[in-house]
């Protein structure tokens, strides 16, 4: 498997726990919506740069490798959870 390809399936990967690991903190720690977001980005940069260090690609092109992947299917995944836990609760 070519060092791209491993960046993206880490990432799209670490988008579904990063999915489950905010509405856990959003639900039981009543934190909003906006922080959980911005925490995510946060997530993403840190996690591009560590990827593309262990894979020996360019620090700019591990950031654009799995952005799509990783923030659709982090959202998607979040919201969900979030609708779900709402018609529950």
């Amino acid at each position: 498997m070519k060092a791209s390809e491993k960046i993206w399936w880490i990432k799209a990967g670490a988008a579904l726990v990063l999915a489950v690991a905010a509405i856990a903190v959003q639900q039981y720690f009543n934190v909003e919506g906006s922080i959980i977001f911005m925490a995510g980005s946060i997530v993403y940069m840190v996690l591009s740069d560590i990827t593309a260090n262990m894979n020996g690609v360019d620090r700019n092109r591990g950031l654009k490798i799995g952005l799509g992947v990783f923030f659709f299917t982090w959202l998607m995944v979040w919201v969900l959870l979030y609708t779900l836990f709402q018609t529950i609760l």
